[in-house]
């Protein structure tokens, strides 16, 4: 390599010498040339024939920087209009082969990376696309007149770059895949007018020979327009309107492939129309498309069959473990969650891929090795193109030519080389066999026996024999259940793809019911969730595609009837199943904050609606993590309730910000005036009260909400429509209220009370801090002081949420009517107990009934209460638990009984919880819970109807 370097230098030397003397006096072009000649033998021919390039791009500096295409556009532009084809043809060429040179010299002389090189290359693509197409709209407009829209704007030629150049991510030899489109039918509008299409065509049969036509000076790009519609069969150029229909009615899941890299080189403004409204929807689904990986599979099998063909087992591009096989993971997990994650609607693959572990669709460990391989193989492919100009992606078989890549990579030796790439390409390989492949790799697949038992025709002793076969018990129901589902409505509106599907997926789902308790009723909720999905069979392929998602249901479904229902209700919910680190991570505020924040993200810009159907599918999503925590016994009780109470403050506190940025962009901000005369925002403190404020919400608790604000009553809001604040935080309120409970399609979030509010129903839905604090002062019943002492705020601007919360010590030191309170207490009790207990002959109501969790609250409201003027430390906590702590922690109860409270109330909540898992009420039979009711029944008799505080 140093002597043929050599030799190419003293011939240069030769021919122009003192130009080469200028030239080498660069010390940075003098260090570099050697390796940059030795690595690329179209650079160092190129400098042989034309050395006035590098000396052009050497005096004007862009030999060291990246392509600016503005100014390389402005460049061509000074080409005057009148210059015949050839000149337009030679013009081209040389730009083409000088930036080729600058863009080969930095990459090889480590001077570029590789994003810097994909880039550049797109981008001088671009230009001279765009040239071209200037140049031939121009002559064709003055013969025939422009093209105009029906609105009478111009009229231009969409062309869409597709693949690597749709994704900026252009190799160094590589075709250039396009789509000519344009927006309208008619007629161009000039003496010698021509309808659209011909007008189009002409612009296409001229600009693409000025960039593919070989001549003395080479060619630009081999530009390939076989992705059109009807590929080679269909017209170089088609309106948006025989393109529309052509998806709808030809699409083919390639195509959907393809048009995730599509981007417009041209015609900018009419793409976007033309994305919106057909491209985007055909391309990205709204629901979940798992049958992307079965075309996928199919895709890959062809190209399989044809690298066997044609011995590519050594092509960096289209073998085992290479390049496409990144890119049709990442596309396919972009197909897949696409429509509802606009994040990973992006061309650019490593703009995406690590976009797939937030999402929790990859490991880190494959993405980190993923994004290794692809930025790997891609600097590999350029330094394999580089060396003459050609597009190749096979590995040379010679040994010179090895030893040369090996130099171009910067190692020292085929050997190290080979190893390298051999590395890359195994992990490449796997993940996409584990991805693509591994998941449909099952035992029962080829289980024709199996197979039998959803065939009603194959005779009930054979179907039987295969269920005992695999170990499964009650063979009789289960099959009774299968016929049952083979006559259901839901069965016979299948089409031929879901009948299909469900079929495949009977013989997988059979085997697991051996291992659970209760096969029958495991299988009973099962199947009453594949009759819920209905016709969104993706979910099916789901199933059919995920063994372990198979797997995690079927283990859902045997221990939980609160879960069965769920997922049968939200289908969705089968997604959380994908995630293997569901059954051993623990779920935390901190991961539903952050899991948040990503959501809305994704919808960062969509309506509101898109915005509020996010909040609960995040909320479906993160309750269910709980749930399942919970049933496997990873997550204890109190942790659930917290986890659950941190669910509804994220949401609330999401929620208040959508209402109030739509109220505010309506009507603008509220005012409120300091102490030292300075105007700020006024803001809206939501409180919580009850099982939401004691932080003890359970799965199907409502909401209690009572709504706070600040503002100067006589300033107007400062927006284009100004209301005065009091009707602005009641819009607010009626808002927030809104979007939490508002039924839709999607399901609604919470029930939400605010009957707790001053008034009640009767009272203002929003209130102010001082009118709150007057009320409860002098006008709040004791049960309201009991409500107030399980309030603390949830959402709202910090400082105003510091002020209700000194407010609410205060109140409950200083309001309390302490004379009657016990036997107010008392009094409101015994009437919840005739009201509201829901318990038969036999049975325990663990809320409402004597002994139950209702006289264990009151009790302990009534006890902080009685003491909070002398002890405001009671007051601190919002919860029971830690309110019957501080009691016992400042000497006012003894430490034994407050431990026999705080057991008891676990024991009754988290049966309370597991009752409602399993789908059952609060009531149990009355042999339970016995000692727990009989102390606690007695420990309430001697504080609320004997002497003293605590009896």
């Amino acid at each position: 390599m140093r002597a043929t370097v050599q030799q190419h230098l003293s011939a240069a030397s030769e021919r122009d010498g003192e130009l080469w003397r200028t030239l080498l006096a660069d010390e940075r072009i003098a260090r570099s040339l050697p390796h940059v000649w030795g690595c690329s033998d179209f650079v160092a021919q190129l400098c042989l024939r034309k050395p006035g390039y590098l000396a052009e791009l050497l005096q004007s500096g862009r030999l060291h920087s990246a392509l600016d295409p503005d100014a390389l556009a402005t460049e061509l532009a000074h080409l005057p209009q009148e210059a015949p084809d050839t000149e337009v043809m030679r013009v081209l060429r040389e730009t083409r082969q000088r930036e080729m040179m600058r863009i080969a010299w930095r990459d090889l002389s480590g001077w570029a990376g590789i994003d810097e090189t994909l880039r550049d290359q797109s981008h001088l693509a671009d230009v001279c696309i765009r040239f071209a197409y200037e140049r031939a709209y121009a002559q064709l407009a003055a013969r025939f007149g422009t093209p105009l829209r029906g609105d009478g704007s111009r009229q231009s030629l969409v062309i869409i770059a597709m693949g690597k150049l749709g994704a900026h991510e252009l190799n160094f030899s590589s075709d250039v895949d396009l789509v000519l489109l344009y927006p309208e039918d008619g007629e161009a509008a000039g003496e010698r007018g021509i309808e659209h299409a011909e007008f189009f065509l002409r612009v296409a049969q001229k600009m693409v020979p000025w960039l593919t036509a070989r001549s003395a000076d080479g060619f630009v790009y081999r530009v390939d327009l076989r992705l059109r519609p009807f590929g080679d069969s269909g017209p170089l150029a088609l309106s948006f309107a025989a393109f529309e229909h052509y998806l709808q009615q030809h699409g083919r899941d390639w195509e959907r492939y393809a048009y995730v890299k599509a981007r417009p080189i041209t015609g900018l403004d009419a793409f976007r129309e033309l994305y919106d409204e057909v491209l985007r929807p055909f391309v990205y689904r709204r629901y979940l498309d798992y049958s992307v990986f079965g075309s996928l599979r199919h895709m890959k099998s062809l190209i399989a069959r044809e690298v066997e063909r044609r011995e590519l087992q050594d092509n960096i591009k289209l073998g085992p473990g290479g390049i496409r096989e990144i890119e049709f993971i990442v596309q396919a997990f972009q197909l897949l969650r696409g429509g509802s994650d606009r994040r990973l609607q992006r061309r650019e693959l490593n703009v995406v891929l690590p976009q797939l572990v937030g999402q929790r669709l990859l490991t880190k460990e494959c993405v980190s090795d993923l994004s290794a391989a692809y930025r790997f193989l891609r600097r590999l492919e350029n330094r394999l193109q580089e060396w003459a100009d050609e597009q190749t992606h096979a590995l040379p078989a010679e040994a010179a030519a090895r030893e040369r890549l090996a130099v171009a990579m910067e190692m020292p030796g085929w050997e190290v080389l080979a190893e390298h790439i051999e590395l890359h390409r195994g992990r490449v390989a796997a993940h996409f066999a584990q991805t693509v492949f591994g998941p449909t790799s099952s035992s029962t697949e080829a289980n024709g026996v199996l197979e039998s038992v959803f065939d009603v025709d194959a005779g009930s002793g054979v179907r039987k024999q295969a269920l005992q076969g695999i170990g499964v018990a009650a063979a009789d129901a289960i099959l009774a259940r299968i016929d049952e589902l083979k006559l259901s409505a839901y069965y016979r509106k299948l089409d031929e793809t879901g009948m299909r599907r469900l079929s495949e997926l009977m013989p997988r789902l059979l085997p697991a019911l051996a291992n659970v308790a209760d096969p029958v009723l495991t299988f009973h909720r099962l199947t009453r969730i594949l009759e819920m999905i209905g016709g969104r069979t993706v979910y099916l392929a789901l199933l059919n595609e995920n063994p372990s998602v198979l797997a995690r249901l079927v283990e859902v479904c045997s221990r939980s009837q609160f879960l069965a229902d769920q997922i049968a209700a939200h289908p969705l919910l089968l997604d959380e199943l994908i995630d293997e680190r569901l059954f051993e991570d623990l779920p935390s505020r901190a991961s539903f904050a952050a899991e948040l924040a990503m959501r809305r993200e994704a919808v960062h810009g969509e309506d509101d609606e898109r915005q509020v159907q996010m909040l609960r599918e995040f909320q479906r999503a993160a309750v269910f993590r709980v749930a399942l925590a919970d049933i496997t016994g990873r997550l204890q009780l109190m942790k659930v309730s917290d986890r659950l109470t941190d669910i509804a403050e994220l949401i609330v506190r999401e929620a208040l910000g959508i209402a109030w940025t739509q109220l505010t962009y309506k009507h603008g901000v509220p005012q409120v005036t300091n102490e030292r005369g300075e105007q700020r925002p006024a803001g809206m403190v939501v409180v919580a009260y009850g099982k939401f404020g004691g932080i003890e919400l359970s799965y199907s608790s409502d909401l209690d909400l009572v709504f706070l604000y600040e503002a100067d009553s006589e300033r107007r809001t400062d927006g284009p429509n100004p209301i005065e604040p009091t009707v602005f935080f009641q819009r607010l309120a009626q808002r927030l209220m809104h979007l939490l409970s508002t039924h839709s399609a999607a399901g609604r979030l919470y029930e939400v009370d605010t009957r707790l509010r001053p008034g009640g129903n009767r009272g203002l839905l929003a209130q102010t801090l001082a009118g709150f604090e007057h009320y409860q002062r002098h006008e709040a019943w004791t049960w309201e002081h009991q409500s107030l002492l399980r309030s603390r705020a949830v959402a709202g601007a910090e400082a105003l949420c510091a002020r209700f919360e000194a407010l609410r010590v205060a109140l409950l030191q200083g309001a309390v009517k302490r004379d009657t309170l016990r036997d107010e207490v008392r009094k409101m009790r015994e009437r919840m107990r005739a009201e509201l207990s829901k318990a038969k002959a036999g049975e325990f109501d663990m809320k409402q009934d004597a002994g139950g969790i209702a006289d264990l609250e009151f009790l302990t409201q009534y006890w902080v209460l009685y003491w909070a003027d002398r002890h405001p430390e009671l007051v601190t906590f919002s919860d029971n638990i830690r309110q019957l702590e501080s009691l016992a922690s400042g000497a006012l109860l003894p430490q034994e009984l407050v431990d026999f409270l705080t057991a008891t109330y676990r024991k009754y909540r988290e049966r309370l919880h597991h009752a409602a898992l399993a789908g059952n009420g609060g009531t149990v039979p009355a042999t339970e819970f016995v000692e727990e009711r009989a102390r606690l029944s007695e420990i309430w008799r001697g504080t609320m109807e004997g002497e003293g505080s605590t009896g």
